[in-house]
């Protein structure tokens, strides 16, 4: 349950949320499941702010996903479907949606397209600080026009977008009524989706409650009153799963042992991308092609991804997800420079170099025995490496700060979000960390925005290739973690997240 990786590279600070009661109609207590007994869920942290907006934690998100609605969800490893929207036609510079019927808001109105623009105006707006900014809300050149009349939402972007469906598709669409009041949005919901929130104890627990008007899908035999309960370490978790105090709970690490032969059902899913960014700035010896070639020849990748892993991971040949809904099963592996120790040390040796590497001091023991090995093997080839482990090492990377090497579990659903991340303006002017100018990764990323969907996988395998071969960033292993459910079905979408809608009792 060690959810530390950044969805779309985007981290916030929790803030307090106090107890709170939300608007809109809730189901009464017997509901579609089998009685109303709660449903009690774990979630790592607190989430602080519930705005599905500006919170892109991954417990936010988790949240976020049980009282609002994208336009489409992406399950893991499958194609998008609808979710408000019923059908849609895209191109690499427009996407229109047209909105379901049966798609109504908490406050017991109907979803209109002008409260889908008014949502993606909310987040294109600079005061807002929405994280999903230039993730699923290009910053310049989109245009949206909606048509309440026939339900119809339609986007124009002055640049390509390969994924456009799965771009806009995704952001949460806040009703009229949250966004008349955003700030209450922080402490209530106001959204399309199956639960509304009850009340609120912060840093204890949420419960949501099941909408009784809820219409766009099924929702017999799912959980009436869903309880969110703050569990902070998996060793409690999976201990409150076996004492039946329990029903849904992330378990990641050996902590899932106990769990096997239980009478529980699983899913797994992938979690804590292992990678490494070099800093590439004007004066640091990560600068040097040769010098991050020499690095990525010491690291032995598989013994790096084990012990970081304990063992469950699988070794990463792509910055995809291996639940990546898209561009599913590129291999970039050949492109990575080879385990070569001897190699690394006669380019290194000698050379004096001291290395600073960043990680995230609560990433917990696997990242900590990871990067305690990198230290090891660098060392072994004449490279001094300090470890500088911090609580806040996003803000490091993000403001320019001190570091050379950076182990970031960063999860991006789809490679235009790379482009994002690895293109652009330095610090502080731009988001483009690891101060990147590769022009053979940023012609192939042009090439990529004029094509859409799948057709575009080419492209950006090109250009993932051309990062790994200029040693931009390092794949290790990706680790995985398990959702357990007692005497409860569910189903994950591809950032690994439960789906509500998915949940049935019984």
């Amino acid at each position: 349950m060690k959810r530390s990786s950044v969805l779309v590279g985007a981290v916030l600070v929790s803030a307090s949320l106090a107890a709170c009661s939300s608007s809109g109609s809730a189901a009464d207590g017997t509901g579609s499941g089998d009685d109303a007994t709660p449903i009690r869920m774990a979630v790592a942290s607190d989430p602080g702010v519930l705005n599905p907006i500006t919170n892109a934690t991954a417990d936010g998100q988790q949240l976020a996903l049980l009282a609002y609605e994208s336009l489409v969800r992406l399950p893991a490893g499958a194609a998008a479907e609808g979710l408000l929207a019923t059908d849609w036609e895209v191109t690499p510079t427009s996407a229109t949606f047209t909105l379901s019927p049966d798609a109504t808001c908490s406050s017991g109105e109907p979803l209109t397209a002008s409260d889908v623009k008014a949502t993606f105006e909310y987040a294109a707006d600079p005061a807002t600080g929405s994280p999903f900014l230039d993730v699923y809300v290009p910053s310049e050149g989109m245009t949206v026009t909606a048509d309440d009349a026939g339900g119809v939402v339609t986007f124009a972007f002055a640049t390509p977008l390969s994924f456009p469906l799965e771009t806009v598709g995704q952001l949460p669409i806040v009703c009229a009524d949250g966004l008349a009041d955003p700030a209450a949005l922080d402490t209530t919901t106001a959204g399309t989706g199956p639960y509304v929130l009850d009340t609120a104890d912060s840093g204890l627990s949420y419960t949501y409650t099941l909408r009784e008007d809820y219409a766009e899908a099924p929702t017999a035999d799912m959980p009436t009153t869903l309880q969110v309960e703050v569990v902070a370490d998996d060793a409690t978790a999976a201990n409150m799963l076996t004492t039946g105090d329990l029903e849904l709970a992330l378990i990641g690490g050996t902590d899932r042992d106990r769990l096997s032969g239980q009478d529980l059902t699983s899913v797994d899913v992938s979690a804590g991308p292992g990678r490494i960014f070099f800093n590439q700035a004007p004066g640091r010896a990560t600068n040097d092609l040769a010098v991050r070639e020499a690095i990525a020849q010491a690291i032995d990748r598989d013994a790096v991804g084990s012990v970081s892993t304990g063992g469950r991971g699988e070794a990463m040949t792509s910055l995809m997800s291996n639940s990546s809904s898209v561009c599913v099963g590129e291999d970039n592996a050949a492109s990575i420079p080879a385990h070569d120790p001897d190699a690394a040390e006669a380019a290194l040796s000698g050379a004096g170099i001291t290395l600073k590497l960043l990680y995230n001091s609560a990433g917990g023991s696997g990242i900590t025995a990871g990067v305690e090995l990198i230290q090891e093997e660098l060392a072994a080839v004449g490279v001094t490496v300090e470890l500088t482990p911090s609580a806040s090492y996003t803000d490091v990377i993000f403001s320019g700060g001190d570091w050379d090497l950076v182990w970031a579990p960063i999860s991006a659903e789809l490679p235009s979000i790379w482009a994002g991340i690895l293109s652009g303006d330095f610090p502080p002017d731009g988001g483009n960390w690891t101060y990147n100018a590769n022009t053979a990764y940023q012609a192939a990323v042009a090439e990529a925005q004029q094509l859409s969907g799948e057709d575009s996988c080419g492209a950006w395998s090109t250009a993932e290739a051309a990062l790994f071969s200029n040693v931009d960033v390092l794949p290790l292993w990706e680790d995985t973690e398990t959702f357990f459910g007692s005497g409860v079905e569910l189903g994950v979408n591809s950032n690994g997240q439960l789906l509500p809608t998915t949940l049935r009792v019984g």
